[in-house]
């Protein structure tokens, strides 16, 4: 199951990347949302962006939490990879953001999400250190 659930990660993660234009982020959105559980808890208490620093408990709630992420920035790019951990699925990365309201391109810095599964997406939580994260499911760097 891990693999499998390291796979469903990437091909969400792709479409994430393809439907980051004003356009096309409610489509993108929904469908990355069925992998979904419904009870899904998005944990970004570590988030230095305070307008949307906590944590998010169900659907709705996890959708409207990625609206306000997008809704900040012009563009954001990175480049990722995912290490299975098992139930988890750990995504490392290092990104970087133009603000929407400044034009000011700034990096977010070596990140990683930790993604749990059972069955479907059940859990996933913002480290802002890879290490952390790493260490969060057992792995070392």
């Amino acid at each position: 199951m891990s693999q499998e659930n390291v796979e469903r990660l990437r091909v969400s993660i792709e479409g994430f990347l393809a439907g980051t234009s004003e356009f096309d982020r409610e489509d993108m959105l929904a469908k990355i949302s069925e992998g979904w559980d419904p009870e899904i808890e998005l944990d970004a208490s570590e988030n230095p962006v305070l307008d949307i620093s906590g944590i998010y408990r169900g659907t709705d709630a996890v959708r409207q939490f990625w609206r306000e992420w997008f809704a900040a920035w012009e563009t954001l790019r990175f480049e990722y990879e995912l290490v299975d951990a098992g139930d988890s699925v750990v995504m490392l990365f290092d990104m970087r953001m133009r603000g929407r309201s400044t034009g000011i391109e700034m990096p977010f810095g070596k990140v990683a999400w930790v993604f749990t599964y059972r069955d479907r997406l059940v859990h996933q939580k913002l480290y802002m250190s890879q290490s952390e994260a790493l260490e969060a499911v057992g792995l070392s760097e």
